[in-house]
């Protein structure tokens, strides 16, 4: 029984001294990751040393000393989890010209072992080939064509930092990575698997990196970019805020928060859309993600995006502007019946008004 108990207890301690050296390694750069492992060897080494010294020697250890002398099962755990996160580190810190964040590191990891660590490969192989420019919360890769794309896309994206700042809450958002493709094939073997038809841009909360796809109509009309930079911005600038907040954004309708990301983008480029009459679909039916992408395939009669900022755009004029910060940060209870509570009124009766009051703005 004593030896059963000792092998889970090492088992036990294995495994928490492997999420330790895992959990440091997120948090160091390159050099200090290279750094830190050298000391950590140094120190097992040591720790091995001695223990294996004691067991060549054959002496019986006292009660304190066995307590205290090194496990050899921990310490061959630490040192080669050591060498292979340093080595990992350093060489997925020296691919990229910016530094990554833990949790976009982890994600790296996880691909590697769940999915196909080839894809992640294939991943920083390609943005090897593109330009970048970083600045202050926001890198951006992009093919030397689209350089000035590359530039507006930077200066917008601190527009939207500020502009979500006055309307929403004063955060600072966590860094974001933008990725501007030309090829539709290769934007779509980038992005992670999902069921939305005719995708020209994705935001994908685990690798904080925005993909968007450059078309010819954006070069004509460069605002269209930049209103999917927008709107796509304010996707991470809720993810970030929430994060914050020791929050995710599951908890949220997805129309509410694809309204607000359409409301931003559409505000931060100065276009109001004309009211055209919808074929309305209750809100409650585009709660998931799975209906949201339903409700937009292609022989979709519905418009959902468009019917969310008209939704969102009649908060801000019914002045509760201020009460999406209390939805977004709500999780205590129901989505819709805080939304009864902040408002005054139930969904039902919100989307009834709202449609009757664009409509009666649209024959004026």
């Amino acid at each position: 029984m004593k030896k059963l108990i000792s092998f889970i207890r090492n088992i036990f301690l294995s495994f928490f001294s492997l999420l330790m050296v895992y959990g440091l390694f997120l948090l160091l750069s390159d050099i200090e990751g290279l750094f830190v492992g050298v000391i950590l060897l140094l120190v097992c080494f040591f720790l091995f040393s001695m223990r294996f010294i004691e067991i060549l020697k054959g002496r019986r250890a006292t009660f304190l000393k066995a307590r205290i002398q090194p496990n050899l099962i921990i310490t061959i755990v630490i040192a080669f989890a050591t060498v292979f996160l340093s080595i990992s580190n350093y060489a997925l810190e020296t691919s990229l010209p910016n530094s990554l964040t833990s949790r976009v590191k982890n994600q790296f990891y996880l691909e590697a072992i769940l999915v196909e660590k080839d894809r992640i490969f294939e991943r920083v192989s390609f943005l090897k080939t593109l330009e970048n420019v970083n600045e202050g919360n926001a890198t951006v890769f992009y093919e030397p064509q689209d350089e000035k794309f590359a530039g507006s896309a930077i200066r917008h994206i601190r527009k939207m930092q500020s502009y979500h700042n006055e309307w929403i809450d004063v955060h600072q958002a966590l860094p974001v990575t933008l990725i501007l493709y030309r090829n539709p094939l290769i934007f779509q073997q980038h992005l992670p698997f999902h069921s939305y038809e005719n995708l020209q841009a994705l935001y994908v909360p685990a690798q904080e990196t925005i993909h968007l796809l450059v078309t010819d109509e954006m070069d004509e009309n460069p605002d269209k970019f930049l209103e999917l930079v927008g709107h796509e911005y304010t996707h991470h600038w809720i993810v970030s805020y929430l994060f914050e907040n020791k929050l995710d954004n599951r908890h949220l309708p997805r129309w509410f928060e694809e309204g607000i990301a359409e409301y931003a983008g559409k505000q931060s480029v100065r276009e109001v859309p004309i009211f055209v009459p919808l074929n309305f679909i209750p809100f409650t039916r585009l709660h998931s993600v799975d209906e949201w992408a339903y409700e937009n395939r292609r022989k979709s009669t519905h418009r959902p995006y468009r019917q969310s900022y008209y939704a969102i755009d009649q908060l801000v004029k019914d002045g509760n502007q201020a009460k999406i910060k209390s939805l977004l940060l709500n999780k205590q209870q129901n989505f819709y019946r805080m939304f009864e509570k902040e408002t005054g009124e139930s969904l039902i009766e919100f989307e009834v008004r709202f449609l009757r009051e664009e409509f009666m703005n649209m024959k004026r």
